[in-house]
């Protein structure tokens, strides 16, 4: 016994392995009882990440009266071993043996063996449980694609991208890095830890620097195992344009006191809205109207605003529109040029005279002319004067302007009163540098006194009588109706007539019940 304890010592207990006393001493009749007891009848490892190892330590001490001989020693379970402090091959009553146990865990999941110490101890084997789980870390990345859409160059898109771990061990996080034109990741540091079940997140960004489609993308390294994850990345970059039409603006010659004005056409045929936030006019006698800052016209769209000039002194002048803008080429310059004229107002009749001739007393005459201004500024006529009770003039009224060049018809009527030769004149007043005035003749003559008679056949029916209405127009209308009430003769005389008028004359049938006939045929009688 003696030289098999020194073997023993000597070799020791290694993991993974047992040994068999090959002759167990038999207890000796009233001899002492070895009893062996450990600290732990479990040992649990807890989580360990695969490809780790962790150690835990087992107490097994001899309560017994007697020296234990160990027999053998032995662990099951694929990730379990011993290590240092296997027993030697006796305990003397009252000692202990620390043995320790290790945990490399092979895969991840649940594992589990045992540690059992067989001896001549009188509760031999003596048998401790191990188990443990091998912890792995699974991470998960959301969304696995992000479209950053239209985004406006110079300006930056954000989308928030989550990380997840779904497994068991803790993820380290090594390196986050984007990858393609105006793609980054920000708020991911190296070295962050995202604990087993949580989440973290950070933001992928897209800064276009020009237009047009871009792609890229962001990989996230770590422990986990499926590193490195990646997210597909893509965007457009859009640009506002900006452009006149007409691209320059030329006003030619415009006279002092006045303004002239062109509709100049804005367009946007970029990708992004245009924004002009400011509008600059530079050049004495030009401005804008119709243009409001800030303003905003959508891709492929066009807004118009006018230019004008107004000057206010003779000669050539130049000036600019200057619109600030979000598109590349702003401010964007719109070239202004025109020539101030000296003002003159000039107001003439078409004709210098007008003459009526004869006219009849009670009736009236009209003639035409026109009135232009002929200069290259506005008149306002303050006062139309007439001269000659019985002359009247329409068309041009006090307070009404005439633009440059500018004409309007005027009608002039002689209604005489009474026989003889009558004269007058129009004069107009207005900040014209003349005197527009046209003279007036004519001569009234008396009329003298005409009548008409008119016969018909009577009706072949029963009538209650006869209307006679007169035109002075052939086939109507027949506007004056002759009759205050139906006639019962077959005759009628018009009176009252003028020379020189021809007249046109229908008769009616009235029944009882005052129902008309249709018109008759037409007679007609000129007046000489």
């Amino acid at each position: 016994m003696i030289m098999l304890a020194a073997i023993i010592a000597i070799l020791g207990l290694s993991s993974c392995t047992s040994f068999t006393n090959p002759k167990t001493p038999s207890k000796t009749p009233g001899a002492g009882t070895g009893v062996l007891s450990a600290n732990l009848t479990t040992v649990s490892f807890g989580t360990v990440g695969v490809g780790k190892a962790t150690t835990q330590s087992v107490t097994v001490t001899n309560t017994g009266t007697s020296t234990v001989t160990i027999d053998q020693t032995a662990v099951t379970g694929a990730s379990f071993t011993t290590g240092a402090g296997t027993p030697s091959a006796t305990i003397a009553p009252g000692q202990s043996k620390t043995i320790q146990i290790q945990f490399a865990p092979l895969l991840a999941g649940s594992a589990a063996g045992g540690f059992t110490l067989t001896s001549n101890a009188s509760n031999s084997p003596l048998t401790v449980e191990l188990v443990g789980t091998g912890g792995q870390a699974g991470l998960a990345i959301s969304p696995a694609s992000f479209n950053f859409g239209s985004v406006q160059v110079g300006s930056t898109g954000s989308a928030t991208i989550t990380l997840t771990n779904s497994g068991n061990e803790s993820v380290s996080i090594n390196q986050a890095s984007a990858a393609g034109t105006g793609f980054s990741a920000i708020g991911l540091a190296p070295g962050a830890t995202i604990a087993a079940g949580q989440s973290t997140t950070f933001t992928a960004q897209f800064t276009p620097t020009t237009p047009g489609s871009a792609s890229g993308s962001i990989s996230v390294a770590s422990n986990a195992p499926n590193s490195p994850l990646t997210v597909a990345l893509s965007g457009s970059g859009s640009q506002a344009q900006i452009s006149a039409i007409p691209s320059t603006a030329g006003f030619g010659n415009v006279s002092t006191g006045t303004s002239n004005s062109q509709t100049i056409s804005l367009t946007n045929n970029g990708t992004a809205s245009l924004v002009v936030s400011h509008a600059a006019v530079s050049g004495t006698g030009f401005s804008v109207t119709g243009l409001n800052t800030p303003l905003t016209i959508p891709a492929g769209s066009n807004t118009t605003f006018n230019a004008v000039f107004a000057p206010g002194a003779a000669g050539a002048v130049t000036g600019s529109i200057s619109l600030t803008s979000n598109a590349p080429n702003s401010p964007f310059t719109i070239a202004l040029s025109g020539s101030g004229l000296a003002g003159t107002q000039l107001l003439t009749f078409g004709t210098s005279s007008l003459s009526f001739g004869s006219v009849n007393v009670g009736s009236n005459s009209d003639l035409s002319s026109s009135l232009t201004n002929t200069g290259n500024s506005s008149v306002t006529i303050s006062a139309v004067n007439v001269t000659g009770a019985v002359f009247t003039v329409s068309g041009v009224s006090s307070g009404e302007t005439l633009t440059a060049g500018q004409s309007i018809p005027v009608t002039v009527q002689f209604a005489p009163t009474a026989a003889g030769a009558v004269s007058g004149a129009v004069t107009l007043l207005s900040n014209a540098t003349n005197s527009a005035a046209m003279s007036l003749s004519g001569s009234g003559a008396q009329q003298s006194t005409h009548t008409v008679g008119l016969a018909w056949t009577d009706s072949a029916t029963t009538v209650a009588g006869y209307n006679v209405y007169r035109g002075t127009s052939t086939g109507g209308p027949y506007a004056s109706k002759l009759t205050g009430s139906p006639v019962t003769s077959t005759q009628f005389t018009d009176s009252g007539l003028q020379s020189g008028q021809t007249y046109y004359y229908v008769v009616t049938a009235v029944d009882s019940n005052g129902v008309e006939s249709v018109y008759s045929n037409q007679a007609s009688a000129l007046i000489q």
